[in-house]
């Protein structure tokens, strides 16, 4: 059978549908689906649980507003009881559009089948939170670093093949890598690239784990990105300040810094000025004076995490900084991953002992 075309013409001119580009949480999550990553105990079941309160209540979410309807919420590291003390917590009274299951069964071992006899069953259900999408993974036994992707990309395009069918939000909630990646965050998602390229919506949720304020930014495919300074208090998060698509790209973060970052990283350390320092990484189209400023504006973002110092003083002629690359010490640290390095650093610490005691 052969495929089925469609000419460009015909779908320029054809109306476009306002069911599918229907928003279940105003430019936040859309029909489709949405992947939600943040750091473990960065308080993001939390933030599931109101946020399905309130698109089965009808009440706004962080300031946006919500398309009532029914809602299936799957708290899969939670008992009952638990999700129970934590709507208690909340304080709000759950209307019965809220649905919870708290039933673990992978993808594999039927988990899409369930969920549209669910569907069947609750024709009003528009959205799904899955919480956390590992909870209904295969266990990855057997699987290689090469076929991460292959297997990746599988199981997430079933999710959104089924929310797409069903016109149905999917939100499943994702972990974040420890490192983080200040050139594209999204490389921070756990797991393979699939994981960011097949959801239409990515939502990444920013918290050190001892600090209240939070940020929660939005990298969507065909929705508008935004930045959203938050605030945990007691176990709700609240807006503080919101950033649009256009100051957040005033914001950016010239690629040049991080060549220089890098270029100071292998050098060890470097002085001169601002127009010598542009020279060096071979960038024309900054001007220096923007560069003092870029560099002053996010040393603390770009430079200070990669172990480089900066200090200035001015010539009679001019302005000299130095830059100099001195290593955290936490970046000596063994990485908790590789046990072999563990090992082979207490061996070698026990060797340094051993031949202090044998010069005493």
């Amino acid at each position: 059978m052969a495929f089925k075309l469609i000419s460009a013409e015909e779908l320029f001119y054809q109306p476009l549908d306002p069911a599918k580009a229907e928003m279940i949480i105003e430019d936040m999550i859309p029909q489709g689906l949405t992947m939600i990553a943040g750091a473990p105990k960065s308080g993001k079941s939390w933030m599931m649980l109101d946020m399905c309160l309130a698109v089965s209540s009808g009440r706004a979410f962080l300031g946006r507003k919500t398309l009532r309807c029914e809602v299936a919420y799957f708290p899969l590291e939670d008992r009952e009881e638990r999700a129970k003390k934590r709507i208690l917590d909340l304080g709000e009274a759950p209307t019965p559009a809220l649905h919870i299951c708290t039933e673990r069964k992978s993808i594999e071992q039927g988990f899409l089948k369930e969920l549209q006899e669910t569907l069947q069953e609750h024709p009003g259900i528009r959205m799904v939170v899955i919480d956390t999408l590992q909870k209904i993974r295969d266990d990855g036994s057997g699987t290689s670093t090469a076929n991460q992707y292959s297997k990746d990309d599988a199981e997430i395009s079933k999710l959104k093949t089924f929310a797409d069918n069903h016109g149905i939000a999917i939100v499943c909630v994702h972990h974040l890598r420890k490192m983080p990646d200040k050139r594209d965050p999204v490389n921070e998602i756990l797991g393979s690239a699939a994981m960011s390229s097949v959801p239409d919506q990515i939502l990444l949720l920013k918290k050190e784990r001892k600090q209240t304020h939070g940020e929660l930014s939005a990298i969507g495919r065909d929705n508008p990105q935004w930045r959203m300074i938050l605030e945990f208090e007691k176990v709700r998060w609240k807006l503080i300040k919101e950033e649009t698509e256009q100051e957040i790209t005033q914001e950016e973060i010239p690629e040049v810094l991080y060549w220089i970052s890098d270029y100071i990283r292998d050098c060890g350390e470097w002085t001169g000025t601002a127009t010598q320092l542009l020279e060096a990484v071979n960038e024309k189209e900054m001007k220096p004076n923007m560069l003092s400023a870029k560099i002053s504006k996010f040393y603390y973002t770009v430079f200070y995490p990669a172990g480089i110092t900066m200090t200035q003083r001015r010539t009679a002629n001019e302005r000299l900084m130095t830059l100099t690359y001195q290593p955290h010490p936490e970046d000596d640290e063994p990485e908790e991953e590789t046990q072999e390095n563990w090992n082979e650093s207490v061996a070698k610490a026990k060797q340094i002992l051993t031949q202090g005691g044998e010069r005493t």
